[in-house]
């Protein structure tokens, strides 16, 4: 025993605890008797040492048994908060609890029991209200900025018969302009009855595009008295990629023809236009007859038409820019501007059958078609910043450009805050140059 209680601490932490509480009571009991059978002298001795007993009580085991409750709540999922009407009534308590040490009257003795208890049964409902509960979240797979996104909440409770009353559910995220963690309220659940599940539909907009870290779901309750928050922080991290809002390309007239550069060869293929008109071959459909020319000439004639080229389209986008251009104040709107621009010309272009190959410093997007790559696209927008930098042009964006002919793709695009006059000769030729700075 006395080696044990030598070697552990926590045993000879809570053992002397147990014996500073019992001894303060002891002595609250000996000067209650004593001030009952009129001895005076015994009956304030006895005070002075259940006082005594009380301060070295606060002194000693107090700090230490709320530092051992701080790091556990820190271990687990739950934390406790103490709101302006819980200080109010922990400022009442402390009161009640001076006058009736004071004054000894029994009636401050069974008000401040009950209060004490009033907050004891204030945490332990909120505790218990966060306590086997389920949730779930869904959300949709593609987020465009400005626009309502609905969050559809489940919300189960797991306990057979005990309800939960009043619980917040918030999301804890992180802002891609500020960087800092911000708490968004999702959803308000008054009552959910035991085995049982409550949904809920809430809708939020995200300002602008980015990439949002997802720290976690926070559930709060201040059941039932609203002294004391109990919160439980269910950590859950992930990342929502809110894509840019395309912006449409009647919102650039002097751009808005680039949409238009389709080309088409005059070689004969499947197209539209009339190529020539040729002798009916075996092999040819008798739909292309053509039996005007076969009436002319009395002979069997077919239509040959134009054949589409292959069409495919590159766009660049160089987050470079020089240092002292990113700190002008409208750098940023023309940044945006311009990511909404690159968002409608690969809309447009994916839209349109085409192609379309997404270039940026950091990823390649490859050729590709349909809403799927569209979607591939709008996430490399996401996540685009402003580089700022001694040339304002990256390398990499050059170098693919310069290496790539014209002959591979019919159409190409790049946009980019650097001069133009820093790009090669033939790359600047065969590439239509958008200025952000323009925009």
């Amino acid at each position: 025993m006395i080696q044990r209680f030598r070697r552990n601490k926590s045993f000879r932490f809570a053992l002397i605890s147990i014996l500073l509480t019992v001894a303060a009571l002891g002595a609250l009991m000996i000067s209650a008797v004593a001030g009952q059978i009129g001895d005076d002298d015994l009956a304030s001795l006895g005070s002075k040492a259940a006082l005594g007993l009380a301060i070295i009580i606060l002194i000693y085991v107090v700090p230490r048994m709320s530092r051992s409750m701080k790091v556990e709540y820190l271990r687990s999922e739950f934390s406790i908060h103490i709101p302006n009407a819980g200080l109010v009534y922990c400022a009442v308590i402390l009161v009640v609890t001076i006058l009736s040490l004071s004054s000894g009257n029994n009636l401050l003795y069974l008000i401040l029991s009950i209060l004490l208890a009033t907050m004891f049964l204030s945490w332990l409902s909120s505790r218990l209200c966060l306590t086997r509960l389920d949730m779930q979240i869904r959300t949709p797979e593609h987020i465009f900025a400005t626009e309502p996104v609905p969050f559809d909440i489940r919300l189960t409770n797991r306990r057979k018969l005990f309800p939960t009353f009043s619980i917040s559910l918030a999301v804890s995220e992180k802002d891609p302009a500020s960087s800092s963690h911000d708490k968004v309220d999702l959803a308000y659940f008054p009552i959910i009855a035991g085995c049982t599940e409550a949904r809920a539909r809430s809708e939020r907009v995200y300002p602008r595009r980015g990439v949002y870290e997802m720290n976690g779901y926070q559930l709060t309750t201040r059941f039932p008295f609203g002294f004391i928050e109990q919160r439980r922080f269910i950590e859950k991290h992930s990342e929502v990629y809110v894509y840019p809002q395309p912006l449409p390309l009647d919102h650039f007239p002097d751009i808005a023809p680039l949409a238009l550069g389709r080309t088409e060869s005059h070689i004969k293929g499947s197209g539209t236009d009339l190529y020539a008109i040729r002798n009916y071959l075996s092999s040819d459909h008798h739909h292309h007859i053509d039996w005007k020319a076969t009436a002319k000439t009395a002979q069997l004639m077919v239509r040959e038409f134009t054949r589409d080229d292959e069409w495919r389209v590159m766009i660049g986008f160089d987050p470079g820019v020089l240092k002292e251009v990113a700190e002008r104040d409208d750098y940023s709107a023309r940044f945006e501007r311009a990511i909404g621009l690159a968002a409608g010309l690969a809309e447009y272009f994916i839209e349109s059958g085409a192609e379309v190959r997404f270039l940026t410093p950091e990823e390649d997007s490859g050729y590709g078609i349909g809403r799927f790559h569209h979607y591939e696209i709008l996430r490399q927008l996401a996540k685009l910043k402003p580089a700022p930098g001694e040339t304002g042009l990256n390398e990499q964006v050059r170098e693919i450009f310069q290496r790539e002919t014209l002959a591979e793709e019919q159409q190409r695009i790049l946009i980019m805050s650097a001069p133009a006059d820093q790009i090669a000769g033939a790359v600047t030729a065969s590439t239509q140059i958008i200025s952000i700075e323009e925009l």
